[in-house]
């Protein structure tokens, strides 16, 4: 066991030797001058003898079990000292229970100044990201997590990792079953592309109050569709009022066209909001022509796509709903046009007739 060991994120961590500038974005990170390897900070950051409890254990009798914490307050990075033999900034001791603010290029030393330390290499603020575990370094990359991901791209997706700002937590799913979403724990695995990556969590605040209290909802919005004559393309636009967002001609619309006509055969058979759209996802999947892999990869380019365009509206998991084997499309506000025609409108316009008093 060599005297210096992370735990498993400090483990996967420890592959980068490179600065974060060579990657395109920054992170915090520090320099173990024992082993030359470099570490991301995770927003708490704790040091200690108790492998089990810290993010970077140091397997040395006078290292106490919590020694150190570095951490981020919301402005900058600070290290507080913890144990009962010293932590040094640069040979100045910090008190126990006492902090001292950070800056690029501070080394420092736990427990015994002799041995070795770490350097400061970056005090960007944290961020929530999956680190590769079995790339060589020239490969090595990164990935910082914003929203939503389809993994290891759109075109070949696999899996689905996302942030959904209501239950404030990083979720994953796999693209080829219909298996229930799996929350993220930091330190948890994943693969795809024949690869392991590590997700590490950076996540201390939500989101904005904005974001957290946004007067916009999904269901806010007019989806338009417009349909060709063949039924061959189908562009979407959604409407706001003034606001037009155009999303273009895409293959999944068709799959949430297809959904939206099932919604309006329900109303038409008096079903209520609740029990409209259901249709079960074989059955949606043969009349799209497509096999269940290939109809999931629609769906979660339909989710991406509109996480990726209302980045003010909560994740859209009710974009598209399921449960029990069956599937709907979650808004009852759209228009469907073929060509120039209006076919089918949800909810349909009301046409009365005033009475005399």
């Amino acid at each position: 066991m060599n005297l210096w060991q992370g735990t498993r994120r400090i483990r996967c961590a420890a592959q980068l030797t490179r600065t974060s500038a060579d990657y395109g974005y920054f992170m915090a990170y520090l320099l173990d001058l024992a082993s030359n390897r470099l570490f991301p900070l995770a927003a708490h950051h704790t040091f200690g003898r108790l492998a089990a409890s810290v993010d970077t254990c140091i397997d040395r009798p006078y290292v106490s079990k919590l020694h150190a914490a570095i951490e981020w307050n919301g402005s900058h990075w600070q290290i507080k000292h913890l144990g009962l033999n010293g932590t040094w900034v640069n040979g100045v001791a910090i008190n126990q229970g006492e902090t001292h603010p950070l800056n690029q290029g501070d080394i420092i030393h736990i427990a015994e100044q002799s041995d070795p330390g770490f350097e400061v290499r970056d005090l960007n603020p944290p961020m929530d990201m999956l680190w590769p575990l079995d790339q060589s370094e020239d490969q090595a990359q990164p990935m910082p997590l914003v929203r939503y991901h389809l993994l290891p791209d759109t075109h070949h997706p696999e899996l689905a990792v996302y942030f959904d700002e209501i239950d404030q937590q990083w979720y994953r799913e796999q693209i080829d079953r219909d298996d229930p979403r799996i929350p993220l724990a930091n330190g948890d695995l994943l693969e795809f592309n024949n690869s392991q990556w590590q997700f590490i969590s950076a996540q201390i605040y939500g989101p904005t109050e904005a974001r957290l209290h946004t007067t916009r909802q999904l269901g806010d919005y007019d989806f338009v569709f417009t349909l060709s004559l063949d039924e061959e393309t189908t562009e979407l636009a959604l409407h706001l009022g003034s606001q037009v967002i155009d999303l273009g001609v895409r293959t999944h619309h068709y799959l949430l066209l297809q959904l939206a006509r099932h919604r309006v055969e329900d109303a038409e058979r008096g079903l209520d909001s609740k029990t409209r759209g259901w249709v079960y996802a074989d059955t949606l999947a043969s009349e799209l022509g497509l096999d269940g892999t290939h109809m999931n990869i629609q769906i979660f380019r339909a989710r991406k796509q509109m996480a990726d365009s209302l980045p003010q509206v909560p994740l859209q998991q009710g974009l598209l709903e399921r449960r029990g084997g069956k599937i709907r499309f979650g808004c009852d506000r759209f228009k469907i046009y073929k060509g120039e025609k209006l076919t089918l409108e949800s909810p349909p316009v009301s046409h009365t007739t005033p009475t005399n008093a």
